[in-house]
Parts: C-alpha cells; sequence; structure tokens
C-alpha cells in the first residue's frame, strides 16, 4: 500500500495511553517511571508522555540533562520494542541545545522533532535553539500517520497548517493551571478542526494543568485528571467517518 493511503477505510481499533505524573528532580526515578509503565502496556500500543518529562526544562543543568537524555533514550530502544513512544528531551546538536520530540517504535528511533516556538514567559528563547518550521512533517505508526506539537507550539496557526491531514495529533506539554481552558479548547478545537484524534499531555505537578486527554475527531473528550494515565482503545474508523461525513477536504 503506498505511503499516502490511508488504512482507515475500515475499522481498526488502537490503545492509547497518556502519561500524566509529577516529574521530580531526580532524572533517573522519571525514567524509571517510563520504564516501569510501558512493561504493563499491551502489544502495539502507543505512550505519550508530558513535555520533557525527564529532566524538565533544567536550565541551570543542561549539559546534565542532554547527557542523561541520550543515556534514556537508548535505554528506551533497548526496553520498549513491541510498543509506541512519544516523548521529548533535552538534545545537544553542533554546540546548542534543543526540546526534540522523539518517536520510538520498535526499538528505533524513527522521527525527530525540535521545538519551533520558545516559552516567552520563562525565557526558554535564551536557553534553547528553536527549530526550523520546515522541518516540523508527519511520521508513521504502522500506516497511521501521524503528528506531533511541542507544548506552546499549539497556539500557532502556522503549525496547525503543518500537521493537517494528521490522524493523531499527540501534544506534549507542561501547561499551567491558569491557562488550563486554553489547553483544553485548542486541544479540542485541533481535533474537530483536523477530524482526527487529538492526545495530549500534561504534568501533574503542582501548579500545572493536569489537563491529558483522549479526544476524538467528533470532539468528545476522554480526561481524567486524577490518575497517572489516560488511557483509551480507539476506533480509527472513527477518522473515516467524520471525514467523509463533514467533507472539508480532508475526506478519504
Amino acid at each position: 500500500m503506498l505511503r499516502e493511503a490511508s488504512i482507515l477505510m475500515t475499522s481498526k481499533n488502537q490503545k492509547i495511553y497518556v502519561l500524566q505524573f509529577r516529574v521530580q528532580d531526580c532524572f533517573q526515578a522519571n525514567l524509571d517511571r517510563v520504564l516501569d509503565f510501558a512493561k504493563r502496556c499491551i502489544k502495539d500500543s502507543i505512550i505519550c508522555t508530558p513535555n520533557l518529562s525527564l529532566t524538565g526544562f533544567a536550565f541551570d543543568r543542561l549539559e546534565e540533562a542532554s547527557e542523561f537524555s541520550q543515556y534514556a533514550l537508548a535505554q528506551y530502544c533497548q526496553a520498549i520494542k513491541d510498543c509506541t513512544l512519544i516523548t521529548s528531551v533535552i538534545e545537544k546538536m553542533n554546540g546548542n541545545f534543543f526540546n526534540n520530540i522523539k518517536v520510538i517504535c520498535n526499538g528505533e528511533i524513527i522521527y525527530s522533532q525540535a521545538k519551533t516556538q520558545a516559552f516567552p514567559l520563562n525565557h526558554e528563547e535564551k536557553f534553547l535553539t528553536q527549530g526550523d518550521l520546515e522541518d516540523v512533517g508527519f511520521f508513521y505508526i504502522g500506516e497511521i500517520k501521524c503528528a506531533a506539537i511541542n507544548c506552546f507550539e499549539l497556539r500557532f496557526l502556522d503549525i496547525w497548517k503543518k500537521i493537517q491531514g494528521a490522524e493523531i495529533i499527540f501534544v506534549l506539554t507542561q501547561w499551567d493551571k491558569e491557562r488550563k481552558r486554553h489547553f483544553e479548547i485548542l486541544s479540542q478545537s485541533l481535533a474537530i478542526l483536523n477530524q482526527a484524534f487529538v492526545v495530549s499531555s500534561d504534568w501533574a505537578n503542582e501548579g500545572f494543568s493536569k489537563g491529558s486527554a483522549i479526544i476524538s475527531p467528533f470532539g468528545d473528550v476522554y480526561q481524567d485528571g486524577k490518575r497517572g494515565v489516560v488511557h483509551r482503545q480507539i476506533d480509527l474508523g472513527e477518522i473515516c467517518k467524520m471525514r467523509n461525513y463533514l467533507k472539508t477536504g480532508l475526506q478519504q
């Protein structure tokens, strides 16, 4: 089957797990948390972590965070063989530090995407280099066309346009509770506009939105902010149904 041809003409179930936990100052403890959870996930499931779930921004420990992230990515590749993990890490490239989304599937990193929009309220631009919008694209989990958004990028229309047509969109965040409603509205709107599933993940630390959710192409929200994980078996056939029912140019 050609890459651009969708498999979603018939129904197919996909298990999704969205992690929402308190990120600790101890990098190893955060890694152990993700690895332990991944061991208990069903085969062929998809796991999405919050943004920078290993280290946080760690502006005062960037070199350490980058080195640990490389170690952690190797651990993920070794341990997660029959699931897909979508996460983000601090990564040093050509002397600069980036916040990079990583997609790990069958023990390999199949996609990397640098954050393109720095969050101004914590002066992120002073510490982390921004990626290029032209490098934002799609990746495939099996034959499912996917895309990812990194936190503050959720507010930018140019990002939305770049990923239009994705069937599952992953949103990895550290979203503060004062603007929780913005996070929920934007994530739900992203699902409705794209007639796609949106999988959004946030921290559970004090001061954050705890607004992790799985949102259907119809805009239905499955959310449980009191638990450490949001999980759901989604029917990918809903994408095709919505796109063929309400024809907005995305129909299969």
